[in-house]
């Protein structure tokens, strides 16, 4: 939820990444940063502060969305990332019914966590509007560059990475 519009940054101590680390330095048992139980606990406030991230997402903290999130899903069963399933629609409806997330942060989320998938942002998106000729929605985006890497014979995080890494790219048209 972090990475919503934000910049991974380019070392541990910038964007993303610093955030992370942030959040792992304030909570120092290992076996807790895998643990939505604990996340869910956590007072929004206070993670905004240990994050250093004020953006927002739907209207809302980041931090919030994250906390909310967390408990949403705890509330269905899933305590560690182990126990996400792409493919569960309490899951999915748990993550999505989160002010400020939806279908593409859950497309992500779960590829973040090791499922092979394609996130239609904006540039994924624009870059499948400019193939076709129309902006098709984020659902047939996703289909599209799967069609297109299953073959092309590679992982649709692959190509989905790719894409976004050349749309991202600045150029001089």
């Amino acid at each position: 939820m972090l990475s919503i519009r934000a910049r991974y940054g380019k070392s541990a101590l910038t964007g993303v990444r610093r955030a992370v680390n942030a959040y792992r330095a304030e909570v120092p048992s290992r076996s807790n940063w895998d643990d939505l139980v604990t996340l869910a606990e956590v007072d929004p406030v206070h993670l905004q502060s240990v994050l250093g991230n004020r953006q927002t997402t739907g209207g809302v903290t980041k931090a919030e969305a994250i906390v909310t999130a967390a408990r949403r899903l705890a509330d269905v069963g899933v305590r560690h990332a182990a126990d996400v399933d792409r493919s569960s629609g309490d899951q999915r409806r748990a993550y999505c019914g989160t002010r400020g997330l939806g279908p593409v942060t859950w497309a992500y989320f779960t590829m973040l966590l090791g499922e092979d998938g394609v996130k239609a942002d904006t540039l994924v998106s624009r870059f499948v509007a400019s193939a076709i000729g129309h902006d098709p929605g984020h659902e047939r985006v996703e289909a599209l560059v799967t069609q297109a890497a299953h073959q092309l014979d590679i992982g649709a995080n692959a190509l989905d990475h790719s894409i976004w890494r050349y749309m991202s790219t600045p150029r001089s048209d």
